[in-house]
């Protein structure tokens, strides 16, 4: 009878747990929303409207899977964070020309793979770029210093950012943390984390951080430091989120780059409830005043 407790006791007492915990972070994400997601919910405050005169921060995703890049607008200026790979390049090119955007002041690179900087070479044959930003030394991959050189050839400034630094786009702020000890061997986990803070509001950019990079993020940052109200989802939703960092972030809303087949961050997203959307069909639409967030989707002209 005891080797049973001891068995079937303890799996239980950890299911208990984790049932606990997922319920407080539940409770947590459903206090005070901030979010307005009419993608997922399209009746929920139906005419909300921003004011006139309103300073917004704006968000567009396009439609991309197992890849990343996200365009920002924010006080006249712009950003591109990751440029997906060479392959997919034409599905941000035919967001851009859909929305009349020739222009991008900054590309803002997190890791140097190729499904967030390969396809860096393709835009600029397009749209011109003020400033190309990178937190890894050309040699880190053949991609980036192929980045390099195509950003030389076009005219296209080099900068450099890393951990601590904090990057503007007109009155949003963006905190960057990277994990750099050695026990972070992977890539992944040691790409650079954007928190962006816009008025009251927040987005964590958390490009391909995987499960021990997100425990590690809280060692280094703290719990508190990681609250966001919207999660760009690592890795393109391959992996279930931790409980720790899944409890630290407390998102109302996650943005997962890919489309919804089946994979364990699917998974784990129905499982626990976690409120999503995915970058495929169409282009997720972010809009904050920095009192409310807004998420709809825009149909985007070419289907894929």
């Amino acid at each position: 009878m005891m080797a049973w407790w001891k068995r079937f006791g303890r799996r239980a007492a950890t299911l208990l747990l984790t049932v606990l915990m997922l319920l407080g972070t539940a409770a947590g994400e459903g206090a005070d929303k901030t979010v307005i997601n009419r993608i997922n919910a399209p009746d929920v405050s139906a005419d909300f409207a921003f004011a006139e005169d309103a300073d917004l921060l704006e968000i567009i995703f396009p439609q991309i899977l197992d890849c990343d890049a996200a365009f920002l607008r924010c006080g006249g200026e712009t950003m591109l964070i990751d440029c997906a790979t060479s392959g997919q390049a034409q599905r941000i090119l035919n967001m851009f020309k859909q929305l009349g955007i020739t222009h991008v002041d900054k590309i803002v690179n997190t890791h140097p793979h190729a499904d967030h900087i390969g396809g860096f070479a393709e835009l600029i044959k397009e749209i011109t770029v003020d400033e190309l930003w990178l937190c890894f030394p050309a040699e880190e991959t053949v991609h980036c210093a192929n980045a390099i050189k195509a950003a030389e050839r076009a005219g296209v400034a080099v900068r450099t950012f890393g951990d601590g630094d904090t990057l503007t786009l007109g009155t949003a702020t963006m905190q960057v943390w990277m994990l750099d000890k050695p026990e972070y061997t992977r890539l992944n986990d040691r790409s650079a984390q954007i928190m962006l803070t816009f008025g009251q509001r927040k987005i964590l950019f958390s490009a391909d951080l995987e499960q021990k990079g997100q425990n590690g993020l809280i060692e280094k940052v703290g719990a508190e430091m990681l609250k966001a109200d919207v999660l760009k989802y690592p890795h393109h939703g391959l992996q279930a989120l931790t409980p720790e960092y899944r409890a630290a972030v407390s998102p109302e809303l996650a943005i997962v780059t890919c489309n919804q087949r089946e994979t364990d961050g699917k998974k784990y997203i129905r499982r626990t409830a976690l409120d999503t959307v995915w970058t495929v069909p169409g282009f997720v639409h972010l809009m904050t005043d920095g009192e409310m967030w807004v998420c709809d989707r825009i149909v985007s002209d070419v289907k894929y």
